[in-house]
């Protein structure tokens, strides 16, 4: 009994049951649904994000994973501003959001649609001082598409890369939309913005135009860009894609001064080749001509635009012999040769060489080898230099004749000893000439010479400390006697410049002309135009002959040589008192001859 009645209510309380859960369904799915736009969350697609007084208070999954990966990732969370992160990024899409929230009522919504390109949405709505952004996506490439954790991982680890990539970027990078607005940079190009402004203005999209660029023009392949007194210049390039399209911006200020050297090195070269009084005429590798100068104009009569127009080697030879430029040769075919072996020895290096020209005309030219095997020539006038050069060989030439017709032997020592030159007389009497002799050491070869051909005497030491000690005395003279038997009058003396003049002499002709000069002496003493009364002799005296000078010892003279009606002194001159001309009477005094010269002095030449 008591088991029957456990199963009645046991079976009373389960239909119980199942009646309350029927009527529970039935209850709620007659309930009436809350709006979806009540909802946080309404797609998981979407982005939705809720502020209070610029503060975020709420998002979705989807809007947390694109907060953070906007935010830098040097930033801490304190100094991140979602609402700031949002709108920069949203600004790029939507140019007109920022006007929309300060335009919308308080308890407004409306939609936003990008300007060209994508499929986005932008639901904006205000209510109870809440902002609440959705974004969607309504393209069928933002549904939901699975994907492993690893290929999701790698993902990431990729976006990161290219975000320090071009986070860290030196050139500026930058991408407009079909209206030519920037829509996204770059942290260099946006460095360039704050710089070139002056301050760190806040950035709204689209950001303004480093570079503006005229519609329709050719995109320029480099940009400047003023910043203070300071230039930059940048490399441009430009890639289009859909109706985007990327610029790029790359840094050559190092580039750009080089070049501005270079031309500036340039400039000053063709000033200094256009001012040098030598020809220059630069061929290349392949024997045309490059480069040259106005001198080469004026020194061979080429025609500018001839060597304007770039000819070639033989042609520029070619028209300097028709302009009787080039030295004449005996042939056509030995002047081909000519030029053959010219342009071979200029490109060795060695080609130096004098045309002597019509007209006295004298130019010196030269090759030269250059960087990767062109030539160069210089042509230079030497004429005055030859001519010059010329004059000067002529007229050591005829010192040396007049030197080599002198009867006393002469040699000239400079002042380190060495020979500078030797007469015909001094090879003769040494039988030895310095001058064609390679191995001469100068005067310590003279002195052994000169000792071993000659007598004892001091005189080779006292040339020896005159060549190599400079004092005041100019001259010293001694003697020596020769193997020969003859004497030597032998005098040196000091040149200017330091130079050394030695003189042999023989010994007769210097006794010879002493003894000459005392007879002049004598008969210029004994002349009857100096006879006078002893009252007025004093006074008619001559300075010179005033009796303060000391007496001259005067050798008897001899005879007159009785030569006709005249008869000559031992001088060889006629008396004053001789002669047809005179004829006086006694005791009547001499007419005075006119004095021609003066005694000049009464040392005796020894």
């Amino acid at each position: 009994m008591m088991q029957a009645v456990l199963l009645g209510a046991t079976i009373v309380s389960t239909a119980a049951l199942v009646v309350l859960g029927c009527l529970s369904i039935l209850a709620g799915l007659t309930r009436r649904r809350p709006q979806r736009s009540d909802s946080l969350v309404q797609s998981q697609q979407d982005a939705v994000f809720i502020f209070r007084d610029h503060r975020l208070i709420d998002c979705s999954d989807r809007a947390q994973d694109l907060l953070a990966t906007l935010a830098q990732p040097e930033d801490t969370p304190a100094q991140q501003d979602p609402l700031a992160l949002l709108l920069d990024y949203l600004s790029a899409h939507f140019p007109d959001l920022e006007g929309v929230l300060a335009r919308i009522d308080p308890a407004g919504q409306c939609t936003l649609h990008p300007s060209a390109g994508q499929d986005l949405r932008l639901d904006v709505r205000v209510q109870d001082n809440l902002l609440r952004l959705r974004l969607c996506d309504g393209s069928d490439e933002g549904a939901l598409v699975a994907i492993d954790r690893l290929s999701h991982e790698a993902a990431q680890r990729e976006l990161s890369i290219l975000r320090h990539v071009q986070r860290n970027l030196p050139c500026l990078v930058w991408q407009c939309d079909g209206a030519g607005q920037v829509v996204w940079a770059n942290a260099a190009y946006i460095q360039a913005l704050q710089d070139v402004q002056g301050e760190a203005p806040a950035l709204s999209w689209p950001l303004p135009a480093l570079f503006p660029h005229p519609e329709g023009a050719q995109s320029p392949a480099r940009l400047s860009l003023e910043r203070g007194e300071q230039t930059n210049w940048y490399a441009h390039s430009e890639v289009a894609s859909d109706a985007m399209v990327t610029h790029y911006a790359m840094p050559i200020d190092a580039a750009v001064q080089s070049e501005a050297a270079r031309r500036e090195v340039v400039q000053t070269l063709t000033r200094t080749f256009a001012s040098l009084p030598i020809g220059l005429a630069l061929f290349d590798a392949e024997r045309r001509l490059q480069v040259f100068n106005p001198a080469l104009v004026d020194l061979t009569g080429l025609q500018p635009l001839f060597l304007a127009a770039r000819p070639s080697f033989e042609q520029v030879l070619y028209s300097l012999r028709e302009a009787r430029m080039l030295p004449e040769p005996k042939d056509f075919n030995a002047w081909r040769r000519d030029i053959l072996d010219l342009e071979k020895a200029a490109q060795d290096g060695d080609y130096c060489e004098e045309w002597t020209l019509g007209g006295g005309k004298t130019y010196l030219v030269t090759g030269r080898p250059q960087p990767s095997g062109a030539i160069a020539l210089f042509m230079q006038d030497i004429t005055t230099e030859a001519t010059l050069t010329r004059s000067f060989r002529a007229e050591i030439e005829i010192a040396h004749g007049v030197l080599d017709q002198l009867a006393p032997a002469v040699i000239v020592f400079g002042l380190d000893g060495q020979t500078l030159l030797a007469n015909a007389a001094y090879a003769r009497l040494w039988d030895a000439d310095p001058c064609t002799n390679l191995s001469d050491r100068g005067l310590p070869d003279a002195l052994a010479l000169w000792s071993k051909a000659c007598g004892p005497t001091s005189f080779w030491a006292r040339l020896a400390e005159f060549v190599s000690v400079r004092t005041e005395t100019k001259v010293i003279s001694g003697t020596a006697q020769h193997a020969s038997g003859a004497a030597l009058r032998l005098t040196a003396r000091r040149l200017a410049g330091g130079n050394t003049l030695l003189v042999f002499e023989a010994q007769d002709q210097s006794v010879r002309r002493a003894g000459l000069a005392l007879d002049g002496h004598a008969e210029a003493l004994l002349r009857p135009d100096i006879t006078a009364r002893s009252t007025d002799w004093p006074k008619r005296m001559p300075h010179d002959l005033t009796p303060a000078t000391p007496a001259i010892p005067v050798r008897p003279a001899p005879p007159p040589v009785s030569l006709g009606p005249v008869s000559l002194g031992p001088s060889g001159v006629a008396p004053a008192s001789a002669g047809p001309d005179f004829a006086g009477t006694a005791g009547e005094d001499p007419p005075r001859k006119p004095r021609t010269a003066r005694h000049a002095g009464n040392r005796l030449r020894v």
